[in-house]
């Protein structure tokens, strides 16, 4: 499973705030991000599955 970290790199830490560490999954950080920050919820999965701007 990936974490956060493996996914955005250092800028996993601006996630703390919305109660998603580093080394969280990003299935979990996603359920969580989906409560607190759905924008950010959105980010992350487009970015986990590519589907975002080149």
């Amino acid at each position: 499973m990936r974490s956060v970290r493996d996914v955005l790199g250092v800028s996993a830490v601006s996630l703390i705030r919305y109660g998603v560490m580093p080394d969280d999954d990003v299935y979990t950080a996603i359920k969580v991000l989906d409560k607190t920050a759905p924008h950010l919820a959105k980010f992350l999965k487009s970015v986990l599955h590519g589907d975002g701007a080149s």
